[in-house]
């Protein structure tokens, strides 16, 4: 009897420690900023992710394809809020630039008294599933939205000529200091690295 008692107090001291840990974990997870369940569903993760590479993708080959002096280009998490209830759903990422002299700044955030562009899921790209249940992914170029549903890379058709918003938010990043010797140049950064991010992330930094 007293070896059942004494086997079964040495399991409980085995098992008590890891069922604790278990629970910490999980109370970490549902607290993390990674931890988007609440707002998204699998399915809506995955769309977000696949939407969101592509959107970095056209705007680090346009970087790359028209700035001298860059040597790198990166992204933040796909930042999201809201859809909650109380507030609307609204996502977006955020382009960072390296120069030759290892400064990085920061594209549409606030130089200032001037606010730049944001690339989001209103003015940048638009994400839905169709009454199949099928990924809907729409992409800005100019003023239009085309769809590229199907593609998993850029298609050239996307590909960005020329935009206002990036030229002038770099030039006032420049003019600022935050970048020095990237300039506008049909040269580009051939050597210059992309870093693409599609790890989701609650906030809006």
């Amino acid at each position: 009897m007293k070896k059942k008692i004494i086997f079964t107090l040495a399991v409980l001291m085995l098992l008590i420690p890891g069922g604790i840990f278990g629970v910490r974990k999980w109370i970490e997870h549902q607290n993390s900023p990674y931890n988007v369940s609440d707002v998204l569903d699998d399915k809506g993760v995955k769309l977000y992710k696949r939407g969101f590479r592509l959107l970095e993708e056209q705007l680090a080959t346009y970087i790359k394809e028209h700035y001298s002096g860059v040597t790198k280009i990166e992204f933040s998490p796909i930042l999201v809020r809201g859809g909650d209830g109380r507030y609307m759903f609204h996502a977006n990422i955020v382009p960072i630039v390296y120069d030759e002299y290892g400064d990085k700044a920061y594209l549409g955030k606030k130089i200032g008294n001037q606010t730049f562009a944001h690339y989001d899921d209103f003015s940048s790209i638009r994400l839905d599933f169709n009454g199949w249940d099928e990924e809907i992914i729409e992409i800005r170029v100019g003023s239009e939205f085309i769809d590229i549903s199907d593609s998993r890379c850029l298609p050239e058709n996307v590909k960005l000529n020329s935009v206002k918003e990036i030229d002038e938010n770099i030039e006032a990043l420049v003019n600022a200091g935050h970048l020095k010797d990237v300039v506008k140049s049909e040269k580009g950064s051939p050597d210059a690295e992309i870093s693409y991010n599609t790890d989701i992330k609650k906030g809006d930094r």
